[in-house]
């Protein structure tokens, strides 16, 4: 036990005197600004592809700015650069997420200020929600890219046509549909409930915002409401009534996101709830004549439900700069991150399937079937938000265990509701100053 303490210790430290002595930032070189770029990519994942064609555009277009990259993907991500936080030396470019997911850098102070170099001209070319306040005192930390909606219900209209079903309008007209489906050998409603944010981001958020909306969501953050209120629990009963009325796929809870959208793929599954960002991996992995036979919707009207039609979305992670850097540095970075987040860098995502925060006419672009009507699916659906991106990320290590365990009948919504709420009440960075 001794041993293997002092070994995790001695790795640590070497971690950070390795990270102290890479992340040193070097002079500029015959009038070239070097910087130390850090980011949340895999550079050889067909995901990223149009992410690396934009920074390799970026390098050729702009030779007085040289970033030397290091690519860490997943939570190693976070595991690295929180030990670089420790040692107050971090990388000058990189990804930060919003809320507490980047706090270990955030309120540190180790994050710059975007304020002083954003002109009113700058932040008119983007969607008015990614200047909203990211700090306590009103600090933009990060620009972010592309809006993250992360409930849509996704459907096989050639499934739905050969049971001879139309996308139900009510959660009863759903429930009814289920025994048609399953007779046919098909699942109803596929997801994947493996990982702690997935029936959060992709599901409940959308249900909870249907029962209480923002309003009701700020009160509760703050302690003026309560998660063991109606609102919170009637969403949790909608995914008790799905679970014992056999909707989701048999085996959810030991099945990833990816599965379960491998299954909607293979045209095992008539309906699919996901996030807007998997049109990528969808046109990658469609025929053709299933990209066209795709429609995307928000779930159904509820029973008692106080607003209609509704999904949720945040921005997605964005770029931040180092507070160490000189305002030239800090300069030359924000040419970096108005590049990547601007017009041409905008046109290559929306094409790949994203919605991006820089305002763009799609009418004068040119995109595949999904992508479409997932614009049109954006301009006409109301947003609320996603619990983990207003709460503190480490709850839903409580929230998503409780909910695997209602699944399985060992608890009922109202515990799950107590559980969550007794966690926030002491350990939620919003209700605990």
């Amino acid at each position: 036990m001794f041993k293997s303490k002092f070994l995790y210790i001695f790795i640590v430290s070497m971690i950070v005197i390795f990270v102290s002595i890479s992340c040193g930032k070097k002079q500029s070189e015959d009038g070239v600004i070097v910087l130390k770029g850090y980011s949340q990519i895999d550079p050889v994942s067909p995901q990223y592809r149009d992410e690396m064609m934009i920074i390799s555009n970026f390098n050729a277009e702009h030779t007085n700015i040289r970033i030397e990259w290091e690519y860490v993907s997943g939570e190693p991500y976070h595991q690295k650069f929180q030990a670089m936080a420790a040692s107050g030396n971090i990388p000058d470019i990189f990804i930060v997420y919003l809320g507490s997911r980047s706090s270990y850098i955030t309120d540190r102070g180790l994050v710059k200020d975007l304020r002083p170099y954003l002109t009113d001209e700058i932040k008119s070319e983007y969607i008015d929600l990614i200047w909203e306040p990211q700090g306590p005192n009103g600090e933009i930390y990060f620009i972010s890219p592309n809006l993250a909606v992360s409930h849509v219900i996704y459907a096989n209209k050639a499934l739905m046509d050969e049971l001879g079903l139309e996308f139900p309008k009510t959660q009863d007209e759903l429930l009814a549909q289920g025994e048609k489906i399953r007779a046919a050998g098909y699942t109803p409603l596929a997801i994947g409930n493996q990982a702690d944010w997935v029936m959060n981001s992709l599901f409940l958020s959308a249900l909870v915002d249907r029962f209480g909306g923002k309003e009701w969501f700020d009160k509760a953050m703050k302690g003026e409401a309560k998660f063991t209120d109606a609102n919170f629990v009637n969403a949790l009963k909608v995914i008790d009534t799905l679970s014992k009325n056999k909707m989701f796929n048999p085996g959810m809870i030991q099945m990833t996101q990816t599965q379960a959208l491998e299954e909607f793929v293979q045209g095992k599954a008539v309906y699919l709830i996901d996030a807007g960002w998997r049109i990528s991996a969808m046109n990658n992995m469609m025929s053709p004549e299933m990209v066209e036979n795709i429609r995307l919707y928000v779930y159904p009207e509820i029973p008692g439900e106080t607003v209609h039609n509704s999904s949720t979305s945040t921005l997605g992670e964005g770029w931040g700069i180092s507070s160490k850097l000189s305002d030239e540095e800090a300069k030359a970075a924000m040419e970096f991150m108005l590049y990547v987040t601007g017009k041409e860098a905008a046109e290559i995502k929306a094409k790949g399937g994203l919605i991006t925060t820089y305002k763009l006419d799609y009418s004068t672009i040119e995109l595949d079937p999904i992508t479409s009507k997932y614009v049109e699916f954006v301009d006409k659906t109301p947003m609320g938000y996603i619990i983990d991106a207003k709460m503190d990320a480490e709850g839903m290590g409580v929230l998503n265990p409780a909910i695997q365990s209602m699944i399985l009948g060992e608890k009922t919504p109202e515990q799950v509701a107590e559980e969550y709420e007794n966690w926030v009440a002491q350990n939620d960075s919003h209700r605990i100053k």
